[in-house]
């Protein structure tokens, strides 16, 4: 019952994101959508911003944790097909001024993946400062990549985007592999 009704909040905050802007909409437009009480809302969401989080998590996050030894390449590629299968509802989010919420939650998913792939830890909070600066700063470059192709109104171009990252790997991996001589030396 539970992910049933946050389901159908969330598909009323996308119907009614495609017939007006994010501010326009509130937590009662919401419920009387989903003709359901207001308590009912705030029983699984704080508001509405919480519950573009909980899409994203079934949309991106909860995809993307169903492999969590999927090379690195293909896991960036896998993101921006799950991004892209849904860009009109993220384009929307971002031009409602709150591309914070999609930019957060993907640097979440990419800062583990970054710091396994250039320091070998799951973890970035135990890094050295120096080190955590730069799994922040590539975490941070390739999210805005990802945003930029999915909030682009051009046709995505995975040959394009294929070569991009694969260009991106042919920097990070002799990072990869330096570490893991240090590591075994």
């Amino acid at each position: 019952m539970c992910c049933n009704t946050k389901q159908k909040i969330a598909r009323a905050l996308r119907q009614l994101m495609s017939e007006r802007p994010l501010s326009k909409i509130t937590v009662q437009d919401l419920m009387e959508r989903t003709q359901m009480k207001r308590q009912s809302f705030y029983y699984h969401f704080q508001d509405i911003y919480d519950v573009l989080g909980w899409i994203c998590e079934q949309q991106l996050g909860a995809p993307l944790r169903e492999d969590p030894e999927m090379d690195f390449e293909e896991w960036c590629l896998r993101l921006v097909e799950l991004m892209g299968e849904d860009r009109g509802f993220y384009r929307r989010v971002f031009l409602a001024g709150s591309p914070g919420i999609v930019r957060d939650f993907c640097e979440g998913l990419v800062r583990p993946r970054m710091a396994r792939l250039l320091f070998l830890t799951d973890d970035p909070r135990r890094l050295p400062k120096e080190q955590g600066f730069v799994v922040d700063f590539c975490t941070k470059a390739i999210t805005s990549y990802f945003i930029e192709l999915c909030a682009s109104r051009k046709e995505l171009d995975w040959a394009e985007i294929r070569l991009c990252l694969h260009s991106l790997m042919s920097v990070v991996r002799p990072a990869e592999e330096l570490c893991l001589r240090v590591q075994a030396g």
